[in-house]
């Protein structure tokens, strides 16, 4: 019979909420790569400078450095806060960077 152990669990827990925080990452960069193309055709399409591609390169920059400090946040015991805020994050990013390319296209 197996008893429950708290060590374990948490190292369990660690290593799926950084299992999670990848496929968000990838998940979020598939989107800013192709904001990356969509800000080169509307680029070549209306004429616009290179400084159009400055809000996807922050969300590029930045992103990741967000998910370093939620992982600390949940390695600290704030567990469930931690996974809120990488969620609401990416897809407050994802979100915002869908309304940029349709203002800079539209």
């Amino acid at each position: 019979m197996q008893h429950y152990n708290d060590e374990k669990n948490k190292a369990g827990a660690k290593v799926l909420f950084m299992i999670a925080q990848m496929v968000v990452l990838s998940m979020v960069y598939i989107i800013v790569y192709t904001s990356f193309v969509a800000v080169g055709y509307a680029i070549e399409e209306y004429g616009l400078s290179l400084v159009m591609y400055f809000p996807v390169f922050v969300a590029l920059v930045i992103f990741p450095i967000l998910l370093y400090k939620y992982r600390q946040m949940f390695n600290a015991g704030k567990m469930l806060v931690a996974f809120v805020w990488t969620m609401a994050t990416a897809s407050l990013t994802i979100v915002l960077l869908y309304v940029y390319i349709a203002q800079i296209t539209g």
